[in-house]
């Protein structure tokens, strides 16, 4: 058994197309996926609980920190940044491999579609099936949703999944992500290369704000969140130059922990210039210092965390309709009548359970599309089934 539980987080790693894992990277994603977990079970713990609460949730610490689960997004979006700019930095900073755009397009696709098109197709099931909704009303959301258009045609959240609008967000950025890295990366002297990016997203937060492009319609779309992915860009930038040998620090230890506690109280709903400003800041600083400390990186490196990061794309597409079906079956446990006490017990029972079945559902339908190759073996196997079916 011992042995067993100690071979899972090999199981679970992440199969990447370069060979090369930054420990770091699926270590933030465990960071970016648990806020998100949190926050939407919270909602819905407040929503369906029949506990009378003692203490209004809305004056607890708890409530509060929960429901900034929402900067777990701004998270993978910074990441994504990183990583789609890695290949084509290292091509024009280092002379590496020129990143091949038809591949890179494909490898996107065959990576990423299957698994959303099977997890969207059973949610879209399970929604007509339980709401006793018209297939033929609701087939064109889902071909809306399947094709990461969702947000732009109707301006809402799916119906079947809500949280696929950030995802649609990310198949935008995938597709200007080439054009956005040759223009900074293009750039040779990296001090001019730097105060371009900063320029450009100091212009975007101020276009930004002076169109609101951070409210609806325009918050559905890449306008109003481009600026994280660019920060992601600064961090790729200093990855491949500056960060040859990276010198750890106790010092970053503080850093990281203090740029997370701005981060999450520099937000503000009013959207007030000041915070956005704040938040990109802390974001910055945040990620620097993850790579650069001793006791936070060891934590993020850690192959538990990493294996549950790597598997967040899983995660993150099943968790919301999960989330759903769990609180109905736990709505009436409760201990007392604190709101903490009661949404902590709500936590611990759904956090193991969701992340227990993400790692069955990674294994079964997206580990195995990470093989960049599976496309072309799949195609062999067809054709061998098809033969031998001849023959016969």
């Amino acid at each position: 058994m011992y042995q067993f539980l100690q071979s899972i987080p090999n199981r679970l790693t992440r199969v990447t197309s370069g060979g090369r894992l930054i420990r770091e990277i699926d270590g933030l994603r465990f960071v970016a996926i648990i806020p998100v977990l949190i926050q939407h079970l919270t909602e819905r713990f407040e929503r369906n609980t029949t506990v009378n609460f003692t203490n209004p949730p809305e004056s607890t610490l708890s409530n509060f920190l929960a429901h900034r689960g929402f900067l777990g997004v701004y998270i993978f979006f910074v990441i994504s940044g990183f990583v789609l700019a890695l290949p084509f930095a290292s091509h024009h900073l280092k002379q590496t491999k020129k990143v091949n755009i038809g591949s890179y397009f494909w490898r996107r696709l065959t990576r990423l579609e299957p698994p959303y098109i099977i997890w969207m197709t059973i949610f879209f099931l399970a929604f007509i099936f339980q709401m006793h909704a018209s297939f033929v009303e609701y087939l064109p959301h889902y071909l809306a949703n399947i094709t990461y258009t969702h947000a732009i045609i109707y301006n809402q959240w799916s119906p079947f999944n809500p949280p696929t609008w950030t995802l649609e967000i990310e198949v935008q950025f995938y597709i200007f992500a080439p054009v956005l890295a040759y223009f900074f990366f293009f750039i040779k002297q990296k001090n001019i290369r730097r105060v371009v990016n900063v320029v450009l997203i100091i212009l975007l937060v101020l276009i930004q704000q002076y169109f609101k492009l951070y409210l609806n319609p325009y918050s559905f779309s890449i306008l109003g969140h481009l600026h994280y992915f660019l920060l992601g860009f600064i961090l790729a930038d200093l990855y491949i130059t500056d960060w040859v040998e990276i010198k750890k620090s106790s010092w970053y230890d503080m850093v990281a922990i203090l740029a997370l506690v701005s981060l999450i109280y520099s937000w503000s709903w009013s959207y007030e210039l000041s915070s956005r400003f704040a938040v990109l800041i802390s974001l910055l600083v945040f990620f620097i210092a993850v790579f650069k400390s001793h006791k936070v990186n060891q934590f993020v490196s850690n192959r538990w965390i990493m294996s549950i990061g790597g598997m967040c794309y899983t995660i993150y597409l099943i968790h919301l309709p999960f989330s759903e079906f769990f609180i109905r079956l736990t709505k009436n446990i409760s201990i007392g009548e604190n709101y903490s006490v009661n949404l902590l017990i709500q936590l611990v029972l759904f956090i193991p359970i969701v992340l227990a079945l993400s790692s069955v559902f990674f294994l079964m339908f997206e580990k195995p599309f990470m093989d960049k190759n599976w496309p072309d073996k799949f195609s062999q196997k067809v054709f061998s089934v098809f033969k031998k079916g001849r023959i016969r």
